[in-house]
């Protein structure tokens, strides 16, 4: 009885931190596109050779109302953007099924709030601002 009180507690913990990203989040649907970088610790190559990529094209981030945090370790970095909300980087991790400690992964979430891409090694930027110029709310914006 108490391990399956253990339990049941634990599932609740897991789902009210999912839900409390997911909320979050929705502080930026219909506004912003959001791209989240995961990575195990701030000093990770991947996550630095990503950020440079982005930031050296501010303008274009801007014309795509994207908003840009990075995740690493425990901490969550907003690199570009407003992102509206505090955010819990464990929580962020659980919403979308990454361990304590993922490797490099890039999530591209769109205004409506749904995953539109992903990446698990650091991107040229034209390869993401494709995918988004090829939304249909991107295209009625032009």
């Amino acid at each position: 009885m108490k391990w399956t009180l253990v339990m049941a507690s634990i599932s609740l913990m897991a789902g009210l931190s999912a839900a409390s990203a997911q909320s979050d989040l929705d502080a930026l649907r219909w506004k912003n596109r959001i791209l989240i970088l995961f990575a195990p610790e701030t000093n990770d190559p991947a996550l630095t050779q990503q950020k440079q990529r982005l930031l050296s094209d501010r303008e274009a981030l801007s014309e795509r109302d994207l908003v840009v945090l990075s995740v690493a370790g425990e901490r969550v970095e907003a690199l570009y953007g407003d992102p509206k909300a505090q955010h819990s980087a464990a929580a962020l991790r659980r919403h979308f099924g990454l361990g304590a400690k993922p490797d490099f992964e890039a999530i591209l979430i769109g205004k409506d709030g749904g995953v539109k891409w992903r990446s698990d090694a650091p991107f040229e930027p034209k390869a993401m601002n494709a995918v988004i110029d090829a939304m249909p709310m991107r295209r009625s914006q032009r």
